[in-house]
């Protein structure tokens, strides 16, 4: 049993934390992202004991710990390795058995991977050049639900002077327009890795192009929830091969 002071001290050795994860009762990574707050946002399933699931971009692995907790068999994704996050310290603390690959979302297959009845997709679309293309590898590896979590700018449009507004406050029909905002260098939130934030309405879009069904919506500020199932649309599993050159 670590004493109190060991676990604190290891805590500390990890320079930055994103995810707040509860190592022991009253003590807390000190992570910039409320990992309580999502969690309940996404409504995940209570008891995953026999499925498979996925984190894709795990960081510090708070939603990937989780997942185990209720029974899951997790593996999680992020292109770091595990040493330059938290994910080593938090992994070791709560006696983890997740599986933990170095790698980047868009070199994931089914044949590498196999499939997931779960995929984690959080805090990560935004920070993707191609967010398409990851959206059509997603659904390659899901077979039944995708939680998606995003940055999106139906309340927060950046105009070019660094300020943000609500589409509603451009036109009242905006928001129902399927719009995605390209931020160049490091314009959003001084970050060079955010590239592109859609409305709710191009989310949605964009992954019901993907052959997703939307099941359910949370729009909340500057982030949106969506959770998906898989569809079996054949016309648009065609089309989206075609597209990518694919021809069966």
């Amino acid at each position: 049993m670590r004493s109190k002071q060991n676990i604190i001290e290891m805590i500390q050795s990890v320079k930055n934390w994103y995810h707040q994860i509860e190592i022991r009762p009253g003590i807390v990574t000190p992570g910039i992202n409320n990992s309580a707050e999502v969690l309940k946002l996404l409504d995940l399933p209570e008891d995953c004991k026999g499925m498979r699931a996925i984190d894709l971009g795990t960081r510090d692995g708070f939603f990937a710990f989780e997942l185990e907790k209720r029974g899951a068999e997790v593996i999680a994704v992020d292109y770091m390795p595990k040493d330059k996050t938290g994910f080593k310290v938090a992994a070791e603390l709560l006696n983890s058995k997740v599986t933990y690959k170095q790698d980047n979302i868009y070199n994931l297959s089914k044949e590498r991977y196999g499939e997931f009845d779960i995929v984690l997709f959080l805090g990560l679309l935004y920070h993707l050049p191609d967010p398409m293309k990851a959206l059509n590898i997603v659904r390659t590896i899901c077979k039944d639900e995708l939680y998606l979590e995003t940055h999106v700018i139906d309340n927060a449009f950046l105009l070019p002077d660094g300020n943000k507004i609500s589409l509603s406050n451009i036109s009242s029909k905006l928001e129902d327009i399927p719009i995605m905002q390209f931020f160049p260098r490091n314009s959003l939130n001084n970050d060079f890795t955010n590239y592109w934030g859609p409305n709710l309405k191009c989310m949605e879009l964009m992954l019901m192009e993907n052959n997703f069904l939307i099941i359910e919506k949370k729009l909340k500020g500057e982030r949106a929830i969506l959770k998906c199932k898989v569809g079996l649309d054949h016309i648009l599993e065609y089309h989206r091969k075609i597209s990518r050159g694919i021809i069966t």
